[in-house]
């Protein structure tokens, strides 16, 4: 677009403007006027943050134990299963889950498992996930994925026990408060949207509705909440409960019609427009997929993602660019090189995973139109034209409803905006080493998994070089779905999100795909699938190394090999750790194993229940695309 057209257009930040914006591309083809005020309706108020269906579903419940409070909160928002480890300290709640009878306590190996487990329940299943520890070490094991889970705006709760109130400051053991021990509440203060501690019963149910407003708000994220035994155990007398589920969950608000006209206007008339989808898209996409594609294959549109929002948009429609970023496509690449005029990004914060380590291509983009439900998330990395603070389902919404309306501004138009796309490619994987004997490229491993996605499998992604290589080589279309862990970017967290995305869609195949690393920190997981007979797919890429620093090390200074031992794991026999934990074993050493096996294994891991893991023994001197991750890991402070 250039620089004339936009001035043409007024649009600046301020609503003033927006709504004064003079839009000439409908001087031609304006809509019917009550077409037109038909949406405007639609998009001119903000949703109420609660709907009175939900103000209505509430009952009083009288003589109920502070746990059982608990749990008829959680029953009314249809949470089938709580992640955890048990401790004195928490005797009350495993008392009352062991006698509900819609709800499970699962009992994990670690509590930083439970937590995984809980955020992969919620992003599967789009539920509050449920974390109990005890108190102490606890509640200190939970806190990385708790962590983890908040910095991806994941809804998840979790109830640490304390010592009763009548031993504070006797040096209980696993005491955790503001006088003696580790102050339990103030440390997850730091990692998540709130923490509070429960001194008695009375306070149990705001505090705890308070929390659930938080988790399942805007913008979401891990909730503590710090019981004492005692006051677990405690009755109250009059408490007002949910009955419908969603009753503290917040609704965002819609864009603005004027915000709506604004976008349009700029995606419309723009030379090499963008669109870039974020996790924040995911309901959006999920709900208005439809509309979505139809509006941009009308106007010729490409599409990219984030890597979380990696497979909201099929990877392959011939407009899907791939994932922009760290281990990205290169046809996005090649199209952000050439220039972007109007970029459109829906629910993204635009971080070193998107960004490319902030890579000077997006610092070129001028024009940028940016919607999020947060305003603190618009503007960090780029000058924002337009920020539209609102649903992102609004805003697809919307567009969809002008395009039908209005159309493209020209056929030819839309046919140069194709041709630019279609004359992108993608080169094949680059081999830096021929095939060896008793291993698998990963290139190849990756291509013969791509073969295998199915509508109904969930990937769950592990952090290191399979986070790149999945980006890179994986193809995801709705309904499929794939989910990473890129906020605090956590090793281990497939090895428990995929045992709480299992639970909580048990009619889904839930793959994970993991390092070797990472599967030695959290692998341990894989007894709580056997013992609560939980049928998963564990891929581990095995290269016996800290992969990912070591081939960063490698690229910064090849005095250092990568068959240095310093990064090395010592070569541990996985295939029969996973054994020892219940797992069905395969190995894979060679190209073709693992699409002659994938099938049989999907199938009985669902109908046995029996966690399977395929360990590939995978070519270590493979680089994984992240270029300039590692570029800008040697360059920081220079």
């Amino acid at each position: 677009m250039s620089t004339s057209s936009l001035a043409e257009l007024q649009i600046t930040a301020s609503s003033a403007s927006r709504s004064e914006l003079p839009l000439n591309v409908l001087r031609h083809d304006t809509p019917a006027p009550e077409a037109m005020d038909g949406l405007q309706a639609r998009h001119g108020d903000p949703i109420p943050m609660y709907g009175e269906a939900n103000a209505r579903g509430f009952k009083t419940v009288e003589d109920l134990t502070v746990a059982d409070c608990v749990l008829a909160h959680l029953e009314a928002e249809q949470v089938e299963a709580v992640f955890g480890i048990p401790g004195g300290n928490l005797a009350p709640f495993q008392q009352a889950l062991r006698k509900h009878g819609s709800m499970r306590f699962i009992i994990a190996s670690h509590e930083g498992g439970a937590a995984f487990m809980a955020d992969g329940y919620a992003r599967a299943t789009g539920k509050l996930g449920v974390c109990m520890v005890t108190a102490g070490p606890g509640a200190t094991n939970a806190m990385t994925g708790v962590a983890s889970a908040h910095l991806d705006g994941v809804p998840l709760l979790t109830i640490s026990g304390n010592v009763s109130t009548e031993r504070v400051g006797l040096f209980a053991m696993q005491e955790s408060n503001s006088t003696h021990g580790v102050n339990t509440v103030e440390m997850f203060r730091q990692a998540c949207a709130s923490s509070a501690a429960v001194v008695d019963a009375q306070s149990l149910p705001r505090l705890l509705q308070r929390a659930m407003r938080t988790s399942q708000g805007l913008p979401g994220g891990a909730t503590h909440l710090s019981i004492p035994t005692n006051v677990a155990r405690q009755p109250i007398q009059r408490a007002t409960v949910p009955t419908t589920r969603g009753a503290f969950r917040a609704r965002p608000a819609a864009a603005p019609f004027e915000d709506l006209r604004a976008a349009f206007s700029m995606l419309r008339t723009a030379r090499r427009p963008l669109i870039l989808l974020g996790a924040g898209a995911r309901a959006a996409m999920e709900e208005h997929g439809d509309a979505f594609n139809a509006f941009v294959t009308q106007h010729g549109i490409p599409v990219t993602s984030s890597l979380r929002g990696k497979g909201l948009f099929s990877e392959r429609e011939p407009l899907c660019l791939g994932v922009v970023g760290l281990g990205g496509s290169k046809r996005v690449e090649a199209y952000l090189r050439d220039g972007v005029d109007v970029l459109l990004v829906l629910g993204s914060r635009l971080g070193e995973w998107a960004s490319r380590s902030f890579h000077k291509y997006f610092q070129s983009i001028h024009h940028v139109i940016q919607v999020d439900v947060e305003a603190a998330n618009i503007g960090q990395l780029l000058p924002v034209r337009l920020p539209i603070v609102a649903d992102a389902g609004s805003v697809v919404t919307g567009l969809a409803e002008l395009g039908q309306m209005i159309g493209p501004s020209s056929g030819a138009r839309v046919q140069e905006r194709w041709a630019q796309v279609m004359a992108l490619h993608e080169p094949a994987p680059a081999v830096c080493a021929p095939q060896a004997k008793g291993m698998v490229k990963p290139q190849q491993l990756l291509a013969e998994l791509d073969r295998h996605l199915s509508p109904e499998m969930d990937l769950y992604i592990d952090i290191g070089n399979c986070t790149g290589w999945t980006s890179h080589l994986l193809h995801v279309s709705p309904p499929a779905r794939i989910f990473y862990p890129t906020g605090l970017t956590s090793m281990g967290w497939s090895c428990g999100a995929v045992v709480g995305g299992k639970i909580g869609r048990p009619e889904r195949a839930a793959v994970a795909v993991v390092g070797d690393g990472a599967f030695l920190m959290n692998g341990v997981e894989l007894l709580t699938a056997s013992r609560y007979r939980v049928g998963t797919v564990t891929i581990v890429l095995n290269d016996n190394a800290l992969g990912m620093v070591n081939h960063a090390e490698h690229m910064q200074d090849t005095a250092y090999p990568l068959e240095d031992e310093f990064y090395g794991l010592g070569n541990p026999d996985l295939e029969r750790f996973s054994e020892s934990l219940g797992a069905k074993v395969y190995t894979v050493d060679g190209p073709g194993q693992l699409d002659a096996l994938l099938p049989e294994v999907l199938r009985r891991a669902d109908a046995s229940g029996q966690p399977q893991v395929i360990v590939a023994h995978i070519d270590y001197r493979e680089v994984p695309p992240y270029g300039d991750r590692f570029a800008a890991v040697a360059s920081d402070g220079k």
